[in-house]
């Protein structure tokens, strides 16, 4: 088995009490089947609070039961009471894997940490370097996985072309996003024809586009309105959040590092493109990404405080990459909506190059 990830991917581990945010709150946590059968077979007190907790949701699922918003696990100290009367092996899949995550390509697999913890974000936001990649032999085993292998090695290739795209700095980062854009829009239509050969090929042949933003603003402005109505009809995690989105405009102030955004984008990409080889849905999944981008940038925009501008960032990625009816509800509106097209955001893209 390969596995592929980050190289920053290494770095992180869990800071546990001094944590500024916890992951215990706002989530349901998924208790797998092993996991389950452990809690019901524990003695004594603790096992009688497992068991108390463990409820059955209206999927099916099996969860801990939160109280007050936060799991029944944790305590004041921002501690997990389980790890510390039962011990690392005691913690469910969910919680012994988060912030990672891993999806599954046959023999291969990939593997990286999510914005949403704020130690994760830490490490992905901080270091102005390029982001880079290693891929290392694992004894896991080999998990079945029903996608398009031919579609995936087209993907795999798709994909290094647009980090070369997105990290080439002698160009704005907003101008290797249009053409990031530009790229998979084509791409997606030579697929869905099933032209492998042309999209190999035009993959290999695509030049960065040297052009003029000019952008309409009227309509890039209601795009991002859209944008942020769609946000807002998901359910709020945590606090003020509707609050923070309901009063952010596209890019209402000077941008102090841009790295960030090529970090957020070759983050969003090595996460989802991808997993477009399972379903075909490839330019679902870059507008998905590029309006992550835009929508982020837009909170950040005018922030000068570095720490604070990372804490908005973790906050999208909890509020929307951590919820199955978020995310199900905003590829919805993406699928739908025609202020989602390449074209929109093509625009709310030179909307900023316009105004620089």
């Amino acid at each position: 088995m390969k596995n592929t990830y980050p190289t920053y991917y290494k770095k992180f581990a869990c800071i546990a009490d001094k944590c500024p945010d916890t992951c215990c709150a706002g989530w349901e946590i998924v208790v797998d089947g092993i996991s389950a059968e452990k809690y019901n077979a524990v003695c004594g007190d603790f096992g009688d609070k497992l068991r108390r907790v463990l409820k059955t949701d209206e999927d099916g699922d099996r969860i801990f039961e939160n109280i007050n918003g936060r799991c029944p696990f944790l305590l004041e100290n921002g501690l997990c009471e389980m790890y510390i009367r039962l011990g690392r092996e005691s913690l469910c899949k969910t919680c012994e894997n988060f912030p990672r995550h891993r999806v599954y390509f046959g023999a291969r697999t990939e593997t990286g940490i999510s914005l949403s913890c704020p130690e994760a974000a830490e490490i992905i936001l901080n270091d102005p370097a390029p982001i880079t990649f290693e891929t290392e032999e694992t004894s896991a085993p080999l998990v079945p996985s029903d996608f398009n292998a031919e579609l995936y090695l087209l993907l795999m290739k798709a994909r290094e072309k647009i980090f070369s795209i997105i990290q080439n700095r002698s160009r704005s980062v907003h101008e290797r996003l249009i053409d990031v854009i530009l790229l998979s829009d084509k791409l997606d239509r030579l697929i869905r024809k099933s032209e492998y050969e042309e999209a190999e090929e035009f993959i290999r042949s695509f030049c960065e586009n040297k052009f003029e933003a000019v952008a309409n603003a009227p309509r890039a402005k209601r795009a991002f309105s859209k944008y942020i109505s769609d946000h807002l009809e998901a359910e709020a995690l945590n606090g003020n959040w509707k609050s923070i989105l309901s009063s952010t405009k596209l890019f209402s102030g000077t941008y102090p590092e841009e790295f960030e955004i090529e970090h957020l984008a070759v983050y969003f990409f090595f996460r989802y493109f991808i997993t477009a080889a399972y379903d075909g849905d490839l330019i679902g999944k870059v507008k998905f990404c590029i309006q992550a981008i835009i929508v982020i940038e837009s909170l950040a925009s005018g922030c000068t405080d570095k720490q604070a501008r990372i804490r908005l960032m973790q906050r999208y990625s909890k509020e929307t990459e951590h919820s199955a009816f978020n995310m199900a509800l905003l590829r919805s509106k993406i699928r739908k909506s025609r202020f989602y097209s390449p074209e929109n955001l093509i625009n709310i893209l030179s909307f900023k190059e316009n105004s620089l």
